[in-house]
């Protein structure tokens, strides 16, 4: 999931957000190598509703992401006298650090249903809404009118995720199968 920069070859860190999307044409696929995906829980519901796998097949819980470093809010549990912090993450296939998703051809295997987060790659979702520093897309950006409104998609996902989470941690605290948890929240909407 790549995306490159219009124009010219100056400060591609400077690029505003609203300028470009995640088109992935000519990718190379490195972000889909390594980069973990954090998924918000209404994207995860999303997924399962859109695709014919079980959760556990593509999703997994993981309290190996920095809650300092993402948007998302933890979902919380109480486990050997500490409390840690659990994000929903696209599986890594075995063997490899390759996303669930992609495929032999080095595309995506689910580009339609794809979470925001690789949608507005490699940009981040904060009030400057600049390229990331040391993003791995070679290839130029090209200028699409859907970038802010999925902006605006991913902060609406980022808030009900927030208020799902916090519920769920009052009401449960605990980690359970991923399909479990899915069917909770689709039951449990705001």
């Amino acid at each position: 999931m790549a995306m490159g920069h219009p124009g010219s070859a100056g400060a591609a860190n400077e690029t505003p957000f609203s300028a470009v999307v995640n088109s992935c044409r000519s990718c190379n696929s490195k972000c889909c190598r390594g980069l973990a995906v954090v998924l918000t829980i209404p994207e995860a519901i999303r997924l399962k509703e859109n695709l014919a796998l079980k959760p556990e097949e593509y999703l997994e819980l993981t309290d190996l992401v920095d809650s300092r470093k993402t948007p998302h809010f933890p979902l919380l549990a109480g486990e050997g006298g500490r409390l840690r912090e659990y994000f929903i993450i696209i599986k890594k296939k075995n063997g490899n650090n390759d996303c669930f998703f992609l495929n032999q051809a080095g595309t995506c295997g689910s580009y339609s249903c794809r979470p925001s987060v690789c949608k507005l790659y490699p940009f981040e979702l904060t009030d400057s809404k600049r390229q990331k520093k040391g993003a791995l897309c070679p290839i130029k950006f090209i200028r699409e009118p859907q970038t802010d409104r999925e902006a605006e998609l991913l902060e609406e996902d980022l808030k009900r995720h927030g208020i799902m989470a916090r519920r769920w941690n009052i009401e449960l605290g605990k980690i359970s199968p991923i399909g479990k948890m899915l069917d909770y929240f689709k039951a449990n909407p705001i």
